[in-house]
């Protein structure tokens, strides 16, 4: 496996908060815990994108939530479904998403809470996924992930053994 380069994350109930039934301009939009000093800590040494499935928002108002979350300028680059004509678990939209980070594919992973759309959508596009399984994660689905998490805190120790080369035997 190459190293990684870039780390994507789903939005709702990933970074930040999602209100059911509510369109990103009507929600409080605040960050989930830890993601805040999880994308400051992961920034330096990673591109980082985020992916999203989006009804009513596109490109713009995921901007403008990122923002009023105090995100946004940790964010390389974002795909909205509704912007971009496809949505997760099409591999598509993951391929779009390293075109916007600038690194191949292959040198991404996907972070989410969904098995059917974040994980899925990982593993058809032939990355890691790492499936954040806090109370509120989505489990429809047969999807296996390739690590799970249940707080967003324990990405960093995940990546750091993904980005550490084997040690060798000779």
């Amino acid at each position: 496996m190459r190293a990684l380069r870039g780390v994507f994350f789903d939005a709702g109930n990933t970074l930040v908060v999602e209100e059911p039934g509510k369109h990103l301009w009507e929600m409080a939009i605040t960050p989930l815990p830890g993601a805040f000093e999880v994308l400051t800590a992961l920034k330096p040494r990673y591109r980082l994108g985020v992916i999203s499935n989006t009804v009513g928002s596109g490109d713009a108002e995921l901007n403008a939530a990122l923002d009023k979350a105090g995100l946004r300028s940790l964010i390389d680059a974002l795909v909205t479904s509704r912007d971009f004509g496809k949505a997760k678990p099409d591999p598509a939209i993951y391929l779009e998403g390293a075109r916007r980070l600038g690194v191949p594919l292959e040198t991404t992973c996907m972070v989410g809470d969904r098995l059917d759309t974040d994980i899925a959508g990982a593993i058809n596009a032939g990355i890691p996924a790492v499936w954040l399984k806090h109370p509120g994660a989505v489990m429809i689905g047969d999807a296996s992930p390739t690590h799970i998490i249940t707080r967003l805190g324990d990405l960093l120790a995940w990546l750091e053994t993904m980005s550490t080369p084997p040690v060798s035997s000779s």
